[in-house]
């Protein structure tokens, strides 16, 4: 009797399927012989680069504060190794590397287990890696890679953390000047922006930043930043914003020659690399970085923080505000453009949990726009104000204006900090006797230590890990 094509082709797939080995349907291994980045024939779920060999603890590599004691330079994105892996060439060179101190270690894990490289500089373009266990598998990687992969092999240099003032100290930010991780390039602005921009010109290093250190100022404290954006080329900070500043600690930073007639794209990125060198100094508060500016400098300040809300807390626009709503003027079909695209996503989830508090004034000519676009923001769900002051036209506010409005859009973040203060002594008060080896004590210890960073109560958890403050 003769089979139908349809019985064998189902005969044919049984015994396949009885073939087809168990891990079939699980991730591909990676050919052991040739790929520095794997662990058991699987990529690693974690890689750090130090400054020593030994194992940073289990917890502490998310320890900002700690970094410097625990030797940690930076932390490799699970997302890179791949791309390490495809890049990184196979060696048999059996070069002596001297007596010289490795360049850094990379240290990966998947699990339980471990895999250790040292990094040597073979040459200013080359890196050579050589697997800790056994030293003759080594692999050459160009050193621009791990440039490109935002992978570090340089320290962050001390902070020199300027002095302790009991008057306030205007100065200037010495050089270098350090670029923001944020970068105006054509993909930034595509992403984020969302509308045309110029296309970024500045210079790192050309432009004068401006600081106002408050009185009282404690090296020691992360202090807030106010970022101002003038609309004329002093950078200088405005003496209105010098009560509150010192009420709250804030350093004040400014950009010469930065105004209304440069191109937009290099005047945020002033702003934006300014309070990256400024951190080269100064610890700062990176959940207190709050933006005001006046007129075109109250533009950019709302760009900036509808833009990027992770790297900003709020902001206080001065008779001067964009948005990225078209706003009409009631003037027929006319309105007033926009200049963002608008938050999607996780950017406009952090969007709405930042504060916008406008002032401007009955006589600016900027008041309509600036309160119709309030409104637009409040429609969508963003937590924002508008204070119109009755005979204020297209200028400052007084200090007690300003004051009161940055008061209020601050105001989550010093509600954080006391409800972290009160949790933070409740945790040590009730780990005060118990062993700090004990897994449970060691993760309340370190909650304290991301909950309120460099502050006296993290130190004091520190210390019970055998962790001291530098000095």
């Amino acid at each position: 009797m003769r089979c139908s094509t349809h019985t064998r082709m189902l005969s044919l797939l049984a015994l396949l399927l009885c073939f087809t080995p168990a891990w079939a349907g699980e991730q591909p291994s990676i050919p052991v012989d040739d790929k520095p980045m794997q662990i058991d024939g699987r990529l690693p779920r974690s890689g750090l680069v130090t400054t020593s060999p030994e194992p940073i603890p289990e917890g502490l590599e998310e320890v900002e504060m700690l970094r410097e004691s625990l030797g940690l330079i930076s932390v490799i994105q699970p997302k890179t190794f791949s791309t390490l892996n495809r890049l990184a060439k196979l060696t048999d060179s059996d070069e002596q590397l001297g007596e010289g101190e490795p360049a850094g270690y990379i240290q990966t894990k998947r699990g339980a287990s471990s895999k250790v490289f040292s990094i040597h500089k073979l040459d200013p373009e080359t890196l050579l890696l050589v697997q800790s266990d056994a030293p003759d598998r080594r692999w050459t990687i160009r050193a621009d890679v791990f440039e490109r992969l935002d992978i570090s092999l340089d320290p962050a240099p001390s902070r020199d953390g300027f002095e302790s003032t009991r008057e306030a100290l205007s100065l200037e930010l010495p050089s270098p000047h350090i670029e923001s991780p944020i970068v105006l390039d054509s993909k930034t602005v595509r992403s984020r922006i969302r509308i045309s921009f110029p296309r970024l010109t500045r210079v790192v290093g050309q432009e004068t930043f401006r600081v106002r250190l408050p009185k009282n100022y404690n090296p020691d404290t992360p202090a807030g930043v106010l970022v101002w954006i003038s609309p004329n080329e002093a950078g200088r900070i405005p003496e209105i914003f010098e009560p509150i500043c010192d009420e709250l600690g804030f350093i004040a930073i400014g950009v010469d020659l930065n105004g209304n007639t440069r191109e937009i794209t290099d005047r945020l990125q002033n702003h934006l690399d300014s309070i990256e060198t400024l951190a080269q100094h100064a610890f700062i508060d990176r959940d207190r970085v709050y933006l005001t500016g006046m007129s075109g400098g109250g533009r950019c300040s709302g760009i900036l923080q509808l833009a990027f809300p992770e790297h900003f807390a709020g902001a206080v626009p001065i008779v001067g505000l964009d948005t990225y709503h078209n706003a009409p003027t009631g003037n027929g079909a006319q309105y007033w453009p926009k200049r963002l695209g608008k938050p999607t996503g996780s950017t406009m989830k952090l969007v709405k949990e930042r504060r916008i508090r406008s002032i401007t004034g009955s006589a600016d000519f900027n008041e309509p726009e600036m309160t119709l676009r309030t409104k637009l923001l409040s429609g969508d769900g963003i937590e924002a104000k508008v204070d119109v002051i009755e005979g204020m036209g297209h200028s400052m506010p007084n200090a007690l204006q300003f004051s009161t409005a940055l008061r209020w859009v601050d105001e989550p973040r010093l509600e954080a900090i006391e409800q972290n203060t009160k949790r933070a002594e409740q945790i040590l008060d009730e780990t005060s006797d118990q062993d700090p080896d004990l897994a449970g004590v060691r993760r309340k210890l370190i909650e304290v230590m991301q909950m309120l960073p460099y502050s006296e109560q993290a130190w004091q958890a520190a210390g019970r890990l055998g962790y001291q403050k530098p000095n």
